[in-house]
């Protein structure tokens, strides 16, 4: 007999999973990560192991690999790890974390190449990832290269979040900062009154930054916006990651002499198409094919020619994303800001093209990802 819910009923799901060890990932002082393969889905996960070498901090180590669980549960963002699982034994101070696997390196070790991303959209994406979390009040607190990825396809991938915090609200700060980062200099919020907020998330990802790309300067675009990041004193600095990204996207679209009237037709197509995208499901998945949007964006036109709102979003959004996403179903798209969109595409250089493609992509990867379960459910 099926067993009715009611509000406050504890569930416990016993349904095993068997899962194929491959081999071991890393190892640090408070675990270790190995990677497993999913019998069921085939698919491949992380498994980090808290399991601190030194017994003496056991249990303040344990806490902080379950604030580590809160907070990746909380995220939903292209550029950042993505968590699916955890298990806990508080009795033996021991607990597993499965998380993405990320077939990649350490961006200290990323080289540009001609077929790839350069500096410019690596830094773009590790800001937009930054700015995700600076929105939802989470400090990572541990900016290193080992802890910023980039997987086979040339992603960034933020991992661990061990040293993270959730902030209650965007003006507090985080106290009694005591990681050592690798720089020369502390900002003076961290010399001074020993704490830690974004804007000294802004300093440290500069700095890293800052050194990333000393040997790759000429073809690097923000090197201004760099300078901002790294001042000490914080009156001087970026306030927010928000606005590093207005300063990256502001610089971009006057690189080369875009007119007033092409920025005011880019961002009024901007805005309605990532207003029309709700969220993306399990995966953001840019098409990236200028040709194929600009014919698709034709027959968009082509098609809702005697209408003034576009008749079908998702044609629309099909011409720039190829994964799922759940949208706004009111058609309330103008047909000529698609239209202006559109010529304007035709009329600027290939050189502004993949600028102007490049905006909108940056753009709608920062709309939320929400993951789908393929489980079943025990009711």
């Amino acid at each position: 007999m099926e067993k009715k819910l009611k509000k406050g009923d504890s569930v416990r799901f016993d349904k095993e999973k068997y899962f194929t060890y491959i081999r071991p990932l890393g190892s640090g002082g408070t675990g270790d990560t190995h990677l497993f393969r999913d019998e069921t889905t085939n698919m491949l996960f992380a498994f980090k192991k808290y399991a601190p070498k030194d017994l003496r901090y056991e249990e303040e180590y344990y806490k902080r690999f379950v604030n580590e669980i809160k907070i990746l549960f909380k995220l939903s963002h292209p550029n950042i790890v993505r968590v699916y699982n955890y298990y806990l034994y508080p009795d033996s101070n021991l607990g597993y974390l499965q998380m993405e696997y990320i077939e990649g390196y350490p961006i200290d070790q990323f080289t540009p190449n001609d077929l790839g991303k350069d500096w410019n959209s690596i830094f773009t994406e590790v800001v937009s990832a930054f700015e995700y979390l600076e929105k939802n009040n989470i400090l990572h607190r541990d900016i290193r290269p080992a802890n910023i990825l980039i997987d086979k396809d040339e992603n960034v991938k933020i991992i661990d979040f061990g040293f993270g915090k959730q902030l209650k609200s965007f003006e507090e700060n985080a106290k009694s900062v005591f990681l050592n980062w690798p720089v020369s200099e502390l900002p003076d919020e961290v010399k001074f009154y020993k704490e830690y907020n974004h804007q000294t998330e802004i300093y440290f990802l500069g700095k890293l930054f800052e050194k990333l790309i000393k040997d790759c300067s000429n073809n690097f675009k923000f090197m201004h916006i760099i300078e901002k990041m790294i001042k000490v004193n914080p009156k001087e600095r970026y306030e927010s990651f928000t606005n590093v990204d207005k300063a990256i996207s502001a610089g971009v679209l006057s690189e080369i002499n875009f007119t007033k009237e092409e920025k005011q037709v880019y961002a009024n197509f901007a805005d309605e198409l990532s207003n029309h995208i709700n969220s993306y499901i399990d995966k953001y998945k840019p098409l990236n094919d200028l040709d194929y949007t600009i014919n698709k964006l034709a027959q968009v036109i082509h098609d809702s020619a005697l209408e003034e709102f576009v008749q079908d979003n998702t044609r629309l959004i099909g011409c720039f994303i190829c994964g799922g996403y759940n949208y706004n179903t009111i058609n309330n798209i103008k047909l000529e800001t698609v239209v202006n969109f559109y010529k304007l595409l035709n009329q600027i250089t290939p050189r502004k093209q993949k600028i102007v493609l490049d905006n909108i992509y940056t753009r709608l990867s920062k709309i939320e990802v929400q993951i789908n379960y393929d489980d079943k459910l025990p009711f």
